[in-house]
Order: structure tokens, then C-alpha cells, then sequence
């Protein structure tokens, strides 16, 4: 085990910043450039004014982010566990372990975003001793994994040595696509568990904007994610921002233009700066994982109807005897409530919190601290488990 050097995101970011520019400009081009055109033949000056701005501001704040001098740096992490491209990390602490599990599509890091947007060393002051499983980027011996794969060579490993170094059962938290993953664990380690959070963890997928139209384009979806799959190896991290983003561009384009209009060296700029870098620093997946995502979970609906196997096992949540706490912001656009809730009737007896919260807002700032993790620390430390 060792304790890595102070983490830093410099080395990997290249000079221009993937802010998903090509999307906002098509949304431009699409929307308040169409508009602008037919403005100025109206000649319809306040139009064009306003519409100007509007421009001129999304293009300021891409272009003020791409020139933003900050990058990621934190304290060094030490490595519990390491086996191909996944790793443990062990933040410390004298409490209560456990396991944070986060999405497989974006970087571990949301959960160690800066000093000060840190849960990891939040969950270390606060009575617990967190290790965070970083699925890492999927390399030769990945390339053909399954999540059941990664269930049983990585995160299964991973937590019995958890389990034995620390003596006592683990708790988990799962959050976003890493709630599932999460559950299947508790299924397989049922004696190990302590207790289990979900937090804004899909669920059911007919609640997913996109669920209809890619029903009806199964063919064309499976084909399409086959032909990258065959092209690049893995299936690059653009194929799921772009998923997101393209929910609402004109959210994306608001944002950029609020970032310019705060000088660059304010807070919340470094903090829109800091998230933005995480939110475009996606990880690639193997091919069987995005099938496993975009076809069983989205398309079919598996999770919420019982046919998700994982590897030889159909997961089951009502078997988990372990007590379950299931988080869903209520301003989640990310994964709705209304995916994320069906999850407590699956898995009968259990807690249920509904934050005002985003996606990241269930994870992030000082708001996210009181109403959301002070109550999963509560929940956690009635279901203490004793030593073994």
C-alpha cells in the first residue's frame, strides 16, 4: 500500500478543453443564430440586441473556459487495493468503513473534486473510514469485460480485503449507475454488509426521457454502439456526455454565460471550472457495458423488471437482508425521481430521502453536507454492525 503523490489533473488536460463546444455550437446555429438571421431581415433591432448578447455571451463563457488557468490539485490518497486498471483508495478515518462505489461512466474523482469539494474527507471528519473503488480506465485486461465481470475480478476482491483489514462489515454507497452495481455486491456478501445507500441511482427507465425513442431504434442503437465498439476498442466517453447534454442545450449554453459574467478568479467560477473538467473528463467502457447500460437497463428496462443478470446471477434487491437507504434529489434532471424512487418499492423495507438537490448537488457543497449525508450518516450509525 502506498500513499500516491499530491493528484493532480495538469498532465492530462490538453490544451483545449473537451466543453462538448461542438454541441453548444450546433445548438447556436440551430437556435439563436436562426433567430438573429431572421431578426435582421425584420429588422427588428431590440431582437437583435438581445440576441447578440446572448450569443456573444455563451461564446465568452466557452471561450473564458478554455483559457481558465486552474487545475485540479489535491492531497495525495494512499492505495489500499489495486488490480488492472481499477484501484481502492483509502481516505482515512477512525470510523465507521465504508465502500463508495460511484458511476463506471465518469471519473472517481466527483467524490474528491477539491479540498473543499471533497466527500471522501468529509466522510473521514465525520465518523467514518471511507475508501473509494476507482473503476479507472478500462485497459487490455478490461476490454472485453461485462459488469458482472467487473462484479467478480474487481469489486468483489476489492471488498473482501476491505472486509479484512478493516475486521467489521462494510457499509456501501452507491451513487448514479454505481447504485446497482452497489446492490448486486450486497447480494453476494450478505454477512459482510453493514448497511446500503443508493444515491440518485436509476431504477426505472421508462421515467428516462430518451426510453421511448430508443426503444423503437433498438436495432439501430446496438448496432451503432457495435460498430464503435469494433472502431475504438472501448466505447469513448463522448457517447454518454453527448446522451446528457443533449437533454437540454439550452441549460448548457445559460451556464457559460452566467461563467462569463463573474470575474474569473470568484469561487463559484473555479467551481463551475473544477466541475466542468470533471464533467468532460469522462471514461471510456467496454462495449458489453454500454450494451449492458444503453440495451438492457434503458431499452429493456431490466432492472426494474427482475432480467438484469450479472454474470450468472438475475439481480434480485428484496433478497438483500442488509437495511438500504435510497437517496433522489428532487431536482434531478440527471436521473429523475421518478427513476430513482421505484428503487424502495423493489427493495421493500427501507429509508427514503428526497432532498432539493441536483444530480451533483446530492454529492457537492456545504447544502449537500446537511441534507443529504448528515441524514446518511445517521442511517449508517443506527445500523452500526459489530466487529467481527
Amino acid at each position: 500500500m502506498s500513499r500516491d503523490a499530491a493528484e493532480s489533473d495538469h498532465a492530462t488536460h490538453p490544451a483545449y478543453r473537451l466543453d462538448g463546444a461542438g454541441l453548444l455550437l450546433r445548438h447556436l446555429r440551430e437556435g439563436a443564430l436562426a433567430r438573429l438571421e431572421a431578426s435582421v431581415t425584420r429588422s427588428d433591432i431590440p431582437a437583435i440586441s438581445e440576441l447578440a448578447a446572448e450569443i456573444g455571451g455563451t461564446l465568452d463563457g466557452m471561450r473564458l473556459y478554455q483559457t481558465h488557468p486552474y487545475r485540479r490539485r489535491v492531497p495525495g490518497t494512499r492505495t489500499f487495493w489495486t488490480r488492472g486498471a481499477t484501484r481502492v483508495l483509502d481516505y482515512g478515518g477512525e470510523g465507521l468503513p465504508i465502500l463508495v462505489v460511484p458511476s463506471m461512466i465518469n471519473r472517481a474523482t466527483i467524490m474528491d473534486l477539491t479540498v473543499k469539494e471533497s466527500r471522501m474527507r468529509w466522510l473521514a471528519r465525520n465518523g467514518f473510514r471511507p475508501f473509494l473503488f476507482d473503476w479507472g480506465e478500462p485497459g487490455q485486461r478490461e476490454a472485453h469485460f461485462a459488469i458482472g465481470n467487473y462484479l467478480d475480478r474487481r469489486l468483489q476482491p476489492a471488498f473482501d480485503a476491505i472486509v479484512r483489514s478493516v475486521g467489521a462489515p462494510v457499509h456501501l454507497a452507491g451513487y448514479c449507475m454505481g447504485g446497482p452495481i452497489a446492490l448486486a455486491l450486497a447480494t453476494t456478501r450478505p454477512d459482510a454488509i453493514g448497511g446500503v445507500v443508493t444515491l440518485g441511482t436509476p431504477w426505472d427507465f421508462d421515467h428516462f426521457p430518451e426510453h421511448t425513442k430508443f426503444r423503437e431504434n433498438r436495432k439501430a442503437l446496438e448496432a451503432s454502439l457495435m460498430t464503435m465498439g469494433a472502431l475504438y476498442g472501448n466505447i469513448p466517453p463522448q457517447v454518454a456526455q453527448s446522451f446528457f447534454a443533449m437533454r437540454d442545450l439550452a441549460s448548457g449554453a445559460r451556464k457559460f454565460r452566467r461563467f462569463a459574467a463573474n470575474p474569473t478568479d470568484d469561487p463559484m467560477a473555479l467551481r463551475f471550472v473544477a466541475i466542468e473538467d470533471w464533467l468532460n473528463d469522462g471514461v471510456a467502457v467496454p462495449l458489453p457495458v454500454a450494451l449492458e447500460c444503453f440495451s438492457d437497463w434503458l431499452v429493456g428496462n431490466a432492472l426494474v423488471h427482475g432480467t438484469w443478470r450479472v454474470g450468472d446471477t438475475i439481480l434480485d434487491p428484496s433478497s438483500i437482508t442488509a437495511p438500504i437507504m435510497v437517496v433522489a434529489g428532487t431536482s434531478d434532471s440527471v436521473v429523475p425521481p421518478s427513476s430513482a424512487l421505484p428503487l424502495a418499492k423493489a427493495v421493500g423495507s427501507t429509508r427514503v430521502l428526497q432532498p432539493a438537490t441536483g444530480h451533483l448537488g446530492i454529492v457537492l457543497g456545504d447544502k449537500a453536507s446537511h441534507t443529504v449525508w448528515n441524514p446518511v450518516k445517521d442511517f449508517l450509525m443506527e445500523n452500526r454492525a459489530p466487529r467481527r
